[in-house]
Formats: structure tokens, C-alpha cells, sequence
């Protein structure tokens, strides 16, 4: 059956529009790894730091966990008018929406990790003395990364995802919004198809670097 290139342009043709627009689609790649960059950053940093007081801190745990679950279970989309009315339209925005996909595997799969950690351990050192902070270094921080990299994998899809789905609905810029135009643009079919390769490639590029980190972290420990 012949199909035509507006619909599913040819391997050749899509290589041939890489060429083409990759100055365009590289630009715009790099906003969205920036926008990417910060909500994931964000995640990382405020998902650890949230369930290390959770776990340390029971009452912290029942305040504030049932917000996380709430959070993670209305659609963002439904969320976005507020964010337009908060942050405007733009950067700011899709940051927001990346972090907030992203938020909920890292802080539950960080909690996992605390809560899994044999407590055995943890009653052997202290009967040496060792203060809080030294059984969170020596025990509890090397005994939840698996845990915390299976979270953090999910997560830098997630975040990556989130940049995307922003730049879709209200993003000014970023190459969501470039597939957007080049959908909506007279023979640019295959360009489209050369930003939506782009982005997977990047997607995974990201996804591999965590898996790298992992695997150097947990043979270093």
C-alpha cells in the first residue's frame, strides 16, 4: 500500500528533515532538557528530603503523606488553569508540571527504601552509641538505594515526560511546542517526525545516564 510522506514520511525522509531543521530542533531541545533539568532537580532534591522527614518523624508522615497521595491523584491537566494564574504561561509553568508528575515515585519509593531498611542493623549500631545522624550515614542511606534509584528511574521519565506534556498545552517554547508547529505546518510532516525521534533519543539518553549513575554509585558503596 503507498502511503503518503504527510502521513508517514519514509526513514529517509525524516533523516532528511533532521538535517534540514536541526539547528531549530536542537534549540528548542535545549529548552525543554533546561525545563526538564529543573523539575527534575527539583524532584530529586525536595521527594529525598520530604521522606527522610517523614520517616524520621512519624507525625510528619501521617500530615503530610495524604497530601502526596491527593496531589498525585488529580490529573494535572485539571491543575493547569491554576498554574497559568500563578506562574503565567511559559517556562515557569511546564517546570511546575514536570515536577509535580515526577514528585510521587521519588517520594514513595525513598520512604520504601527508609522503612525496608533491617532494623537489626540499625539496633546494632546504636548499642555502639552511634547518634541519629551516624545510623542515617552508615545504615540507612546505602541500605535504600536500590530503592531510591528504582524511584528516580521512574521519576526522569516522568519528569522528561511532564517538560513535554507542558509544552503541549501552554509552553511559549521548547520542542513540544515545536512538534506542535511543525504538525500544524504545510510539508513539515517529516520535521515533526524528525523532533518526535529527537525527543525519544533524549528520553532515553536520560533514562540511561540514571542507570549508569546507579550501577557506579552502588559498585562505589
Amino acid at each position: 500500500m503507498d502511503i503518503q510522506a504527510y502521513i508517514l514520511p519514509t526513514p529517509s525522509d525524516i533523516a532528511a528533515a533532521f538535517v534540514d531543521h536541526h539547528e531549530t530542533i536542537l534549540a528548542e531541545l535545549q529548552v525543554t532538557l533546561r525545563e526538564f533539568a529543573i523539575g527534575f532537580g527539583l524532584t530529586l532534591v525536595s521527594g529525598y528530603l520530604l521522606s527522610l522527614v517523614m520517616f524520621e518523624w512519624k507525625v510528619m508522615e501521617i500530615t503530610f503523606f495524604p497530601y502526596v497521595i491527593v496531589i498525585r491523584s488529580i490529573p494535572i491537566v485539571t491543575l493547569l488553569p491554576i498554574f497559568i494564574v500563578w506562574f503565567g504561561f511559559g517556562m515557569n509553568t511546564v517546570i511546575t508540571v514536570s515536577y509535580l508528575i515526577s514528585f510521587f515515585p521519588m517520594v514513595v519509593n525513598t520512604l520504601s527504601g527508609f522503612q525496608e531498611t533491617d532494623e537489626q542493623l540499625v539496633e546494632m549500631l546504636e548499642s555502639f552509641s552511634a547518634n541519629r545522624w551516624q545510623v542515617y550515614k552508615n545504615i540507612y542511606l546505602y541500605s535504600s538505594l536500590p530503592t531510591v534509584f528504582a524511584g528516580i528511574k521512574i521519576s526522569v521519565i516522568l519528569a522528561f515526560t511532564g517538560a513535554i506534556v507542558g509544552e503541549f498545552l501552554i509552553g511559549n517554547q521548547g520542542i513540544g511546542t515545536l512538534i506542535l508547529e511543525y504538525n500544524n505546518g504545510f510539508g513539515t510532516t517529516a520535521a515533526m517526525f524528525a523532533a518526535v525521534f529527537t525527543v525519544s533519543i533524549s528520553s532515553l539518553a536520560c533514562f540511561g545516564a540514571v542507570v549508569a549513575l546507579e550501577r557506579f554509585v552502588i559498585d562505589w558503596v
